[in-house]
């Protein structure tokens, strides 16, 4: 089965995608939806779906950028763009960023599924490179949680698992530790803007790659610990207390930071190392916990629960309700004979 994450802020148009993906004899599972492209970013890097079916007008960020985030990044996933006839020229744009194919809106099935035929096509290309990305963003995810030796320790592994891959050619092992580079370079830029990026050389020698990436992991903590002061986790503390009254709204992490006066990557670091939890799964699990105490009341039907609680499409409702629990919101009543 093979899974996939839809972003589009059109409700009825997301549903009716959803619902042509899923009707494919299981075939695809959709894992994941999203209503705007740093929203599904940041879905992406926790869910990884294999292929993701993006519009290419939404708001916060479109689905151009978010194509474009995903071929920077070298993200293994294979991406299908969904266009307007008005906004085809803007959607070849994104022929630079790998889309593997376009659907003019009204999405027909057939289409749909012809794409996605193409697109399954390419996965084995991706597929033994899929597990050092993983292993790479993994590292990433945790950064704010590691001790210094384990930092070090873990990025060891990670360079020296590239380095002796036997199922690796020399310009596959090049780009994931490029990638590796790259992205510890953004993660210090976004909290010290004034850093100067430190690039890695052209050979593969074990001992240079580990030099660099000491600096690396060195300028990162330096920039880190710099940051991570009293001022900075009471901001955080503030957009839990934000979020307790305001999470029936649509809320993105790009209105947080902008309301309370915080970079995008600051956010985000120190949201995750005082939470535990990514903003959207912060957010989605206050949600359902709202869902929880709604459904055990009884007095309301499925999809007010959804609205009430801020999700604007029931089946995205249920699948985080089942994510987070184990079960549907109906399963969940039932088995409280409500």
């Amino acid at each position: 089965m093979y899974q996939i994450m839809v972003v589009e802020d059109e409700q009825w148009i997301r549903s009716a995608v959803v619902k042509m993906v899923e009707q494919q004899d299981g075939a695809y599972e959709v894992v994941a939806e999203a209503g705007n492209g740093e929203e599904a970013l940041e879905t992406i890097q926790q869910v990884w779906p294999a292929i993701v079916i993006t519009d290419i007008r939404m708001p916060i960020q479109d689905g151009l950028w978010l194509v474009k985030e995903i071929a920077e990044r070298r993200l293994p996933v294979i991406t299908i763009i969904v266009t307007g006839h008005n906004e085809f020229e803007y959607a070849r744009q994104a022929l630079r960023y790998q889309v593997n194919d376009f659907l003019l809106k009204p999405v027909l099935e057939e289409e749909l599924v012809s794409a996605l035929e193409k697109a399954k096509a390419r996965i084995p290309q991706l597929h033994h490179l899929r597990q050092y990305f993983l292993m790479i963003q993994q590292l990433f995810d945790k950064i704010t949680d590691f001790e210094t030796s384990e930092l070090f320790k873990e990025q060891t592994r990670i360079t020296s698992s590239i380095l002796s891959a036997e199922g690796l050619q020399e310009s596959e092992k090049s780009l994931l530790l490029r990638t590796f580079s790259s992205k510890y370079n953004e993660l210090i830029q976004n909290t010290q803007p004034a850093f100067k990026r430190l690039g890695l050389s052209q050979g593969l020698r074990q001992e240079e790659i580990e030099a660099h990436f000491l600096q690396l992991s060195e300028a990162w903590l330096h920039s880190y610990h710099a940051m991570n002061n009293v001022e900075m986790r009471q901001v955080v503390r503030k957009v839990c207390d934000y979020l307790q009254s305001h999470y029936r709204e649509e809320l993105s992490v790009s209105d947080i930071t902008q309301r309370f006066h915080i970079s995008v990557s600051q956010f985000s670091l120190l949201f995750k190392k005082y939470t535990g939890q990514s903003f959207i799964n912060y957010l989605n699990a206050l949600r359902i916990q709202q869902a929880k105490q709604l459904l055990v009341d009884g007095e309301r039907k499925v999809y007010e629960v959804a609205e009430l609680v801020g999700f604007q499409s029931l089946p995205h409702f249920n699948r985080v309700f089942k994510q987070l629990t184990g079960q549907s919101p109906n399963e969940y009543r039932k088995r409280l004979s409500v």
